[in-house]
């Protein structure tokens, strides 16, 4: 069952993905919106599931982690700006927050699994929004959580440090040749609206065709 926490502001969007174990992707900027929804739900959280280090998608990490004791994770590259409180890569100065770092619990790596009972989510390394940046890719219903590498309407900037457009291409080709190969039902993106795999065909021809 996934549970999405859409934001209207710059604030990312979240979602809570509930199995036997429950995960969360992305904390945001305001995690009382989170905690309300798991009283709601009468769950806790298991693992809080970073798409990348930037502020907007982290700064709720240790609200959440006080509150449930989740293991945070993040790829290992970006694990080492978030635990190094590297201001600039997380963007904490630019959102004028302050930041002091984050123990990171499980450091991921391209093709882990992460295992919440029925549902089991691969780590899909996906770098040029940040060196970091990861996808989650839902097998049975084919759901991508893409956090900001690609959305249903465009791509995550590259021009922010960290950034890359060749490996933002590289990544969006890898993502378009998993949608033909396996199927992308649903984009569940870091801002914007929910999408589908085809959406991952047009953003393509639109910014590399």
């Amino acid at each position: 069952m996934i549970y999405a926490i859409m934001s209207t502001s710059f604030d990312s969007n979240c979602y809570i993905i509930k199995s036997k174990k429950v995960a969360l992707v992305d904390s945001g900027i305001n995690p009382e919106k989170i905690l309300r929804k798991i009283n709601e739900l009468n769950i806790g959280i298991d693992f809080l599931i970073n798409t990348h280090c930037h502020y907007d998608h982290i700064a709720g990490d240790l609200r959440i982690k006080e509150k449930t004791n989740a293991k945070i994770c993040v790829h290992k590259i970006d694990a080492e700006s978030m635990e190094g409180n590297n201001k600039e890569e997380t963007l904490a100065d630019l959102f004028g927050c302050k930041f002091s770092g984050i123990k990171i619990d499980l450091k991921l790596t391209d093709g882990q699994m992460m295992d919440l009972g029925k549902i089991k989510l691969k780590v899909i390394h996906t770098p040029g929004h940040t060196r970091g940046s990861i996808c989650l890719y839902e097998p049975k219903s084919k759901s991508l959580f893409s956090g900001d590498t690609i959305f249903s309407d465009g791509i995550g900037r590259t021009d922010l440090p960290g950034g890359d457009w060749i490996k933002l291409k590289e990544s969006i080709e890898r993502l378009l040749k998993l949608h033909r190969s396996s199927g992308v039902e649903k984009i569940y993106p870091g801002h914007g609206s929910i999408g589908s795999g085809d959406d991952i065909e047009k953003i393509y021809r639109i910014y590399f065709g």
